[in-house]
């Protein structure tokens, strides 16, 4: 995979902490602009450095606590080497083999020992910065009671001080002001201690003593100090290259520890990142999923989803969820007298009181184990025994209709009205669907659903109709009245055009809500306590009915209710020392910083992907230090030579600017150094070839790190490119850059030398070879093994330049060595073993450095690929859970609930509460008015194909969709499918003309018409005439969620109603509208009067044919 870094734009844009992760190259951008975004992006590096609070800095050290506690172990053994060294020099280089105060070094051995066993011991990141501190001080203080030493090395051993202070800076859990106090102090002492040697050895020149067999300088420091190595004092000019020596190897250190910060916090705040962003589009997708669960099942959710996928390839019209149940209970409820008391409220008010309802039928709906269906106007519907398997589902559903009708009574009392309720309850058999490619729910279909709707319209207010299969099944548990005989007038069917009519009567009973477990249940719910008369303290609807519209502030949710599992971390915080110190202070401001770094913590922790064990071991080789596999070295690779995903600041690439300026710094400062302590001709010639040489490698380094092989239009360019990236030939560019500063200390001082000046330019010469040694640990952007075979060659032409040359003095200087180790008595064997042994350590602390500088960079980029792959599949759930989401609601009502806080539905304890006013939409109404009397037939598959064929029918509606802007779909009820325009508000805002979406909606009615006329010609081949009645209504609405069960999408209002009596007195295959409508579509369409109708709630009205465009 490629595309792992898709999705990070997401990451990028979540600022945290103030600090914004950059793409260096975004915009295509090349060359010196990407040095200055490079550069603005360091200094925003910067801030990485610090924490807002001590809570993160804890968190953040000890996911680093096995690195550090590693680095901790490998300190202890270089200053392990460091006591061994010290320990066996006066034994092999004193003449007179004697060891002066070893003790010292014994004692400080032991202690490091003691001290690294302590290390496999379970011990905090504190600990490890107290053990730091004083692992460096014993090692600083046993350095001082040296040994004794060979006058003619004519210089100090500086490997401990190397190793204090790469140690001290970029390996021990040291702050970087701890680190300078100490490194300071060592320097100090150390060059102090030097300077004192001086002043002794020139104030005793008496205490060479010719007549000893081998001249040694001894001095006696209050018996704690005894060296003399050094024949006179040193000049001006050894002095300066000891201060240059030291500052070059703290900046060496420094500039490695602050890669090596900078990296492992760009590390941690990545995945801080990734891992928020991820639990964010979790949270989202959640949140999604209620949504999807509260309208479908999440039975039925999982196996519509995964039926989803299966079929991705297919069109939407070619399978279907379907389930067949065999015994189930259904019920039918419709609220008597609510169209008539509506008419003298406003829109909002209906909403808001028909939610009331609902919201209450919803909790009963839960607590019987029925599943709601839907909501029809103020049609209440639902089902037991399906999609779940309940035994006792007629009795659960006898139970609710009894609980409604004491629902009622109760809202009667509390808000004052007279209405009522109508329940039919029928037992049977049904297909369990789900209909539709858009805004689909899960719906019932059968004969036997046909009959419990016609139970609730032929049964009588406040009492519960059943029919007499479920009778057989509750008659036990409750006092039934006889009812009506109720005739259902259905056709068997015989072939597709063979119809044969047939007569069902089924005998009916009403049942009455007199069960005091009924009224004991009702009133314990939470619904009915906040809706009593007791909590009620104004009659009025206003005050009672308290729903927020979206324009409302009052549905904003606080912050403890948005982030409950945060309250709980922050309390803890709060209890400790630290956090009350930061709080105390801290402005308000700091301590919401606060607060989302706990949130960080929190996310990290619970981040499923456990990518926080990345930082204990990376998934990398031990020697090479490659990925374990291949496809991840090969990303790796692809990464750093063509532009596959976004380089932050901490990327190798662009290292490569850094390391080439330093290292141009370096050499620069190498020939100028050389130049002037031993100037010749030939130097003079041949120094600017070496810095021409310098120049030219830094321009490639830096082209190379500014550069993509996309953006750079020369083709040799690109060749160059290309080759110069190869990480074979970039390790051997890099090699020679680092070995120009050793190539230039040995050819250029080279010339013979003057015994009198061998002091001088022995000490120049080894100060440059160190500066030469360890700039390999320089370069951040390297492989660990181009530094290690960089830094042995250099190490190789020191002692062979070194190693070439017998210097010779003069008779009165029978301290200095000369070739002849007989002439001082010293073994010179020894001591070259000493040199080796002080190079192994030096190419080793070059290793260490190197590779951990190698291995945090690749796990930089390693944990940002795996946790954007991971946030890439989070995506990619979201948005599939997106595009069910919005198939249920649309995304605009989403985006709104989001803004006040409501969009999630995992909390259950409260109402949807969401409603808008339009003061003008468009409504149609399309009904496949002989659907069930025609084409339906349960003696094939039981009706399932019958089913298949509706699908298909309602899925060629819904493509429709995707040909009109304004117009979305609202529900489809069975054979009924209502569509509208003009709801998004933004949409028309922006729009023109003024009547532009109900133009749209009426061409789709047309469209729509002439589908179902083509299905009946192409598909059922004319057997089967279907005929649709569609009805057009123009006017003010209002649309809304309610409940918290199956919170459908709606609208309400006239409007909508008398769109549907259009549409049921409409004639087959004419578009039927109002006055209103026709007046504000004469302009576009023809219209021919029809005549007055009777409507019920609105009396008669005029009505309209439309006959088509103009």
């Amino acid at each position: 995979m490629i595309g792992w870094h898709r999705g990070v734009q997401v990451v990028q844009r979540n600022s945290l902490h103030g600090h914004l992760l950059a793409d260096i190259f975004i915009g295509k951008q090349h060359g010196f602009i990407v040095v200055l975004s490079y550069l603005n992006a360091i200094s925003n590096a910067l801030q990485l450095l610090q924490f807002s609070s001590a809570y993160v800095n804890d968190y953040y050290h000890n996911l680093w606590l096995t690195r550090s506690k590693r680095l901790f172990r490998v300190s202890i053994k270089l200053f392990l080497t460091t006591c061994i060294l010290r320990i066996l020099t006066p034994g092999l280089l004193c003449p007179v083999g004697g060891q002066v105060y070893s003790i010292w070094w014994s004692a400080g051995f032991l202690i490091l020992v003691l001290i690294y066993l302590a290390t496999f011991r379970q011990i905090g990141y504190q600990q490890y910065e107290i053990l730091a501190l004083l692992i460096t001080s014993i090692h600083i203080i046993i350095q001082f009671p040296v040994s004794c030493k060979v006058p003619g090395l004519n210089l100090p051993s500086t490997l401990p001080v190397y190793i204090t202070i790469f140690s001290a800076f970029a390996m021990l859990p040291l702050s970087l002001e701890v680190s300078v106090c100490l490194v300071a102090v060592y320097i100090t002492l150390s060059e102090g201690l030097d300077k004192l040697y001086d002043q002794v050895r020139a104030e005793n020149r008496t205490y060479v003593k010719p007549s000893d067999p081998i001249p040694w300088v001894k001095f006696d420091l209050n018996r704690l100090i005894t060296e003399g190595y050094r024949l006179n004092p040193r000049s001006a000019h050894i002095l300066a290259m000891r201060a240059l020596e030291w500052t070059f190897i703290c900046f060496a250190a420094v500039y490695v520890r602050f890669w090596n910060n900078i990296r492992r916090r760009f590390v941690f705040f990545k995945l801080g990142k990734s891992v928020q962003a991820r639990a964010q589009r979790d949270t989202a997708r959640r949140g999604r999923v209620c949504w999807i669960e509260a309208i479908v099942p999440s039975k039925v959710s999982k196996e519509y989803q995964r039926l989803l996928k299966e079929n991705e390839c297919l069109d939407k019209t070619e399978w279907i969820y379907i389930q067949s149940y065999e015994s189930v209970t259904m019920l039918f409820a419709d609220i008597v007298g609510f169209t008539k008391m509506s008419s003298g409220l406003t829109a909002s008010q209906v909403v808001n009181m028909l939610g009331s309802l609902v919201r209450q039928f919803d909790a009963l709906c839960e607590i019987k184990h029925c599943e709601k269906l839907g909501l029809i106007g103020d049609c209440y519907y639902c089902v037991s025994g399906c999609p779940d398997h309940f035994r006792y589902h007629a009795r659960s559903c006898t139970e609710m209709g009894l609980g409604m009708c004491e629902i009622l009574k109760s809202f009667n009392q509390v808000f004052g009205t007279k209405i009522n309720i109508r329940v039919g309850v029928h037992t049977g058999r049904v297909h369990a669907a789900v209909i539709g490619a858009i805004r689909f729910h899960y719906d019932v279909y059968s004969y036997d659903a046909i009959i419990a709707n016609e139970l609730e319209q032929t049964g009588k207010p406040g009492l519960v109709h059943i029919s007499q299969t479920t009778y057989d099944q509750v008659h036990k548990h409750y006092r039934a009245i006889p009812g009506p005989e109720l005739v259902i007038n259905r056709e068997d069917t015989f072939g597709w055009a063979r119809r044969v009519p047939e007569t069902v009567r089924i005998l009916t009973y009403f049942i009455e809500p007199s069960s005091t477990n009924i009224r004991q249940t009702i009133y314990s719910m939470p619904e009915m306590r906040d809706e009593s008369p007791s909590n009620t303290t104004s009659a009025t609807l206003s005050s009672d009915l308290n729903w927020s519209s979206f324009n409302s502030s009052s549905g904003l949710p606080s912050e403890e209710e948005k982030e409950p599992d945060r309250q709980s971390m922050w309390i803890e915080y709060r209890s400790n020392a630290q956090g009350l110190a930061d709080i105390k202070m801290s402005h308000q401001t700091n301590a919401m910083k606060l607060k989302r770094d706990i949130a960080l913590i929190d996310d990290l922790r619970a981040d499923p992907a456990n990518h926080r064990l990345l930082f204990t071991q990376p998934p990398l080789t031990s020697i090479l230090s490659q990925f374990r596999s291949p496809e991840i070295e090969w990303h790796y690779q692809l990464h750093i030579k063509q532009a596959v995903g976004p380089v932050f600041a901490d990327s190798p690439k662009l290292a490569r600017i850094c390391d080439a300026v330093v290292l141009l710094l370096v050499n620069t400062l190498i020939i100028a150094i050389v130049l002037i302590v031993n100037f010749q001709r030939q130097s003079l010639l041949f120094s600017p070839l070496l810095l021409t040489l310098a120049v030219i490698i830094c321009w490639i380094l830096c082209f190379t790190g500014t550069h993509y092989p996309d953006r750079i239009e020369s083709p040799f360019l690109q060749t160059f490119y290309n080759v110069c990236v190869h990480p074979v030939a970039y390790e051997c560019i890099l090699g020679i850059y680092t070995l120009l500063p050793a190539v230039v200390t040995s050819a250029l001082a080279i010339d013979p030398m003057r015994p009198q000046q061998f002091s001088e330019v022995a000490d120049v010469y080894f100060t440059l070879m160190s500066i030469s040694t360890f700039t390999h640990c320089i370069p951040s952007s390297s492989a660990a093994w181009g530094r290690g075979i960089s830094a042995a060659l250099t190490l190789a032409c020191g002692f062979l330049r070194w190693g070439s040359h017998e210097f010779s003095s003069g008779e009165e200087s029978g301290l200095c060595l000369t070739g002849k180790v007989v002439k001082n008595g010293v073994n010179l064997r020894n001591e070259e073993l000493i040199s080796f042994y002080q190079a192994a350590v030096s190419w080793t602390l070059i290793w260490i450095l190197s590779r951990d500088t190698e291995r945090t960079s690749k796990l930089c980029f390693f944990v940002h690929r795996e946790a954007e792959i991971e946030s890439e599949a989070a995506e990619i759930a979201a948005k599939e859970a997106n595009v069910l989401l919005y198939n249920i609601i649309p995304k605009y009502v989403f985006c709104d609930l989001e803004r006040i806080g409501r969009e999630n539905l995992s909390d259950r304890s409260s109402s949807l509460r969401y409603a808008v006013t339009h003061e003008m939409i468009a409504v149609a109404f399309i009904s496949i008015s002989n659907f069930f009397s025609t084409l339906y037939r349960e003696d094939h598959e039981g009706g399932a194909a019958s089913l298949r064929m509706l699908h298909r029918i309602i899925c060629s509606f819904d493509s429709l969709l995707e040909n009109f802007q304004y117009v979305e779909k609202i529900k489809s009820i069975r054979e009924n499918y209502l569509v509208a325009a003009g709801l998004d508000r933004e949409l028309v805002r922006h729009e023109s003309k003024k009547n532009a979406y109900m133009v749209e909606l009426m061409r789709y009615c047309m469209m729509a018409r002439d589908r179902l006329h083509n299905f009946s010609q192409t598909v059922l081949h004319d057997e089967v005439d279907l005929v649709v009645k569609i009805g057009y209504n123009v006017g003010p609405a209002t649309a809304g969620i309610i409940g918290t069960a199956k919170p459908h999408y709606d609208i309400w209002g006239d409007t909508v109603n008398v769109a549907s009596r259009m549409c049921y007195t409409g004639i087959p295959g004419m578009i039927q509208v109002t006055e209103v409508a026709r007046e504000e579509l004469e302009n576009t369409f023809y219209f021919s009067y029809r005549g007055e109708f009777f409507v019920k709630g609105k009396g008669h009205m005029r009505t309209y044919i439309c006959d088509g465009g103009k």
